[in-house]
């Protein structure tokens, strides 16, 4: 018979995961003694805010994760990164060291406890998909399925607790059919795809908006098929960056409401089909709500459900309406006049480094092999103007948006991809939240190249119309310094010259580089620009 905790990280590695991030504590110390007897490897960071961002990225590439923490102070310190996880669909399984249950009936006042025992079950019945204590030996099996079916069909974050006298416990394996944790109906599949392949076949001018979603559920390469076999209109959201390759003739950009480019919003909401795969309408996403799409003209699929105009269809399997719908012979091919590609608004900086210049020597650095992690603020509203490539992985916290995600994010996605050339872009209020975790790096012997906008303010406060605040500015430090003073190598850049030598020396070093960036506070990306000036209205408002 297995035991408990040994049987939980063998099952999660026979579904590919291959690390476990995380921080031992005394609740976990006993779990912590099983994971090191699995074959999974253990990844101890600095914090528990990043090992929750690390085993989030991880799972963005991955497609499941784990992080391990111990009880109350661990756990509860991680549920912001684990909120944004199920805000945006990432399928981490989180694994709690807890109080025994035994110790629980004879001792009420145990250390890390905040309110009840059950407290923090609680918490994170709000933040994941499915929540669960281990405390039957009879129904550990059942539940450990039934968690990670949960969060690998809705693409959601689960949380798992282990008493700490259950971690050894011998349980039953019960060779039963488990009920799905979704139900779907043939049915209605059948039904939702007539009604969409009707809707795009009657349409003069339909659009493809490809999102997040086809990301998580690795359908990239059908998402191609499909569009090509339409010959229509490609665009995505910020979430969904590089979910459709953007040198591909029939990708025209971001779309972004009354923010993104004027061309391609004038064809998605002039569009008499839109198709939106995947994707989540959120203020981010669409301009500050700015976005003028007629919903008697949409056809929204999701992991959730379909909805045609205004029918919505719950009972359907997001990857099989897809794949058949990529399949279907009655779709026909559209003769559209010719698609304008994406146009980033980016020029070379012959003086000092800007913004512009920036993401010029960026969109000529990256290519097929590289893996981008941003963080929030201007970091994040830059990627409207960065071209990826038919190759490259894209990660960013474009809708839930919590400081301090790309580095230990690039840490984790570095691991569960090893095999592309790691790049995290984040500000400097970003990295003063997370940057320490460099040192594992360093640890672990990754090289990602870290990009730091060092322009000593919130940059996407001040374009809120906060210029003048002085809550808004940021101490100004030499990021370099602090990379060298955490085992790294450091560069000062103040010219697009000088990017561009730092980034080819960078690609070739075996530890990790920060690109100290020096800008002007008032120097900011175009998207950024229109997006303050909609924030501003909204606030007003």
């Amino acid at each position: 018979m297995p035991k408990l905790a040994l049987h939980l990280f063998e099952t999660l590695y026979a579904h590919g995961v291959r690390h476990a991030f995380g921080i031992p504590g005394d609740f976990a110390l006993s779990l912590y003694d099983a994971l090191e007897e699995s074959p999974l490897e253990i990844v101890v960071m600095t914090h528990e805010p990043s090992a929750g961002f690390a085993a989030d990225a991880y799972s963005r590439v991955r497609g499941l994760g784990v992080a391990v923490v111990t009880y109350g102070v661990g756990a509860l310190n991680m549920v912001n990164s684990v909120a944004q996880a199920y805000a945006e669909k990432s399928p981490l399984v989180v694994v709690s060291g807890a109080p025994g249950i035994r110790e629980r009936r004879e001792r009420d006042l145990l250390h890390h406890k905040v309110k009840t025992f059950e407290t923090q079950w609680r918490v994170y019945q709000e933040v994941t998909a499915y929540a669960t204590i281990l405390d039957n030996p009879l129904t550990a099996d059942a539940e450990i399925h039934r968690a990670i079916e949960t969060a690998l069909t809705f693409k959601r974050p689960v949380y798992i607790e282990v008493p700490r006298d259950m971690v050894d416990a011998n349980i039953d394996e019960l060779p039963y059919e488990r009920p799905p944790v979704k139900k779907v109906s043939r049915g209605a599949l059948l039904e939702a795809l007539s009604e969409t392949i009707q809707a795009l076949n009657k349409a003069q001018c339909p659009v493809l908006l490809v999102d997040v979603e086809v990301h998580r559920f690795n359908l990239q390469e059908t998402v191609v098929e499909l569009a090509e076999k339409l010959q229509i209109p490609v665009c995505s959201t910020m979430l969904g960056k590089s979910a459709f390759p953007e040198h591909h003739p029939l990708y025209i950009g971001i779309y972004n409401g009354e923010a993104g480019d004027p061309t391609v919003r004038e064809l998605v909401e002039g569009s008499d089909c839109l198709l939106m795969l995947g994707a989540f309408l959120t203020d981010i996403n669409l301009g500050m709500f700015t976005a003028h799409l007629n919903a008697e003209k949409t056809i929204l699929a999701t992991s959730e459900k379909i909805a045609i105009g205004y029918h919505e269809y719950p009972n359907v399997d997001f990857r099989e309406f897809v794949e058949e719908l990529t399949r279907s012979q009655e779709l026909k091919p559209h003769h559209t006049e010719p698609i304008p590609t994406m146009r980033p608004r980016v020029e070379p900086s012959p003086g000092p480094i800007t913004m512009k210049g920036l993401l010029y020597e960026l969109n000529a650095f990256i290519n097929d092999d590289t893996l981008l992690v941003n963080d929030v603020g201007d970091a994040l509203f830059a990627c409207d103007d960065i071209q990826t490539h038919e190759g490259t992985s894209f990660l960013c916290p474009a809708y839930y948006a919590s400081m301090g995600f790309a580095i230990p994010g690039v840490i984790g996605a570095s691991l569960a991809d090893p095999f592309r050339r790691a790049i995290a872009l984040v500000g400097d209020g970003g990295f003063l939240m997370t940057g320490m975790e460099l040192v594992t790096a360093k640890k672990l012997g990754l090289n990602p190249i870290i990009i730091v906008l060092n322009n000593s303010c919130y940059a996407s406060l001040r374009a809120m119309g906060h210029e003048n605040a002085s809550f808004v500015n940021l101490p100004t430090l030499n990021f370099s310094e602090i990379a060298r003073a955490l085992g790294g190598k450091g560069v000062v850049v103040e010219t697009g010259l000088q990017l561009r030598k730092a980034l080819h020396q960078a690609r070739d070093s075996d530890v990790f580089t920060v690109l100290d960036v020096r800008l002007s506070p008032s120097d900011i990306s175009p998207a950024l620009k229109r997006l303050g000036e909609l924030f501003a209205r909204t606030l007003k408002g």
